[in-house]
């Protein structure tokens, strides 16, 4: 079995969006535990420069400036912490908060020009596998909250999100040897920005 050291190498993430619901309950009128999760949204994984899948000395794959690697689906739910400032009547409430994060992914694909380099590796009647482990993740919260009626409101708020994984690509020849493996640890800082109306009980 191998593994592979490419560098100069770098890669990102592009924004995206998608839906998600918060379900808050107040332990006291400026106390509140909140639980966000969102429909997984679908994540383009880019890389510019030069990877080197068969190792040091033998061809590279010229991924230009930004070239698709990969796709995967997140899975991110937060629980919250949240302090909210002024009275419960108060029209218009800021809010900060603390929180912790699992984040798993599925559905973790590679582009086809990438997984066919890593293919030639594997043999015929091989195959390669990507995956992204999951990870614990602290997260930060600030914003607020608009008070439209007596039961109906209106919230915004922007998340911090301190990410980390280990992104695996193994290539497995047809007799279920490994013949590559390659682990890279993978840190992010997503900022998620909310826009939401919610229905108070």
């Amino acid at each position: 079995m191998g593994t592979f050291t490419s560098t100069g190498t770098g890669g990102q993430i592009h924004n995206t969006f998608t839906l998600e619901l918060s379900n808050t309950y107040f332990v006291t009128d400026n106390i509140a535990v909140d639980l966000a999760a969102g429909i997984p949204p679908k994540l383009q994984l880019f890389g510019q420069g030069n990877a080197a899948p068969f190792g040091a000395g033998g061809p590279s794959l010229n991924l230009g400036n930004l070239q698709p690697l990969a796709t995967t689906r997140s899975w991110s739910p937060i629980l919250f912490l949240k302090y909210f400032f002024f009275d419960a009547q108060a029209k218009l409430r800021p809010f900060v908060g603390v929180g912790v994060n699992y984040t798993w992914f599925s559905h973790t694909n590679l582009n086809s020009t990438f997984g066919g380099a890593l293919q030639q590796i594997a043999g015929p009647g091989g195959q390669v596998t990507a995956s992204l482990s999951p990870s614990w993740n602290p997260a930060f919260v600030a914003g607020a909250s608009y008070n439209i009626s007596k039961n109906w409101y209106a919230t915004a708020s922007v998340t911090y999100l301190s990410l980390k994984t280990n992104a695996t690509v193994n290539a497995v020849a047809a007799n279920g040897q490994t013949v590559l493996s390659n682990k890279t640890r993978i840190t992010a800082d997503p900022v998620i920005v909310f826009l939401g109306l919610g229905y108070r009980f």
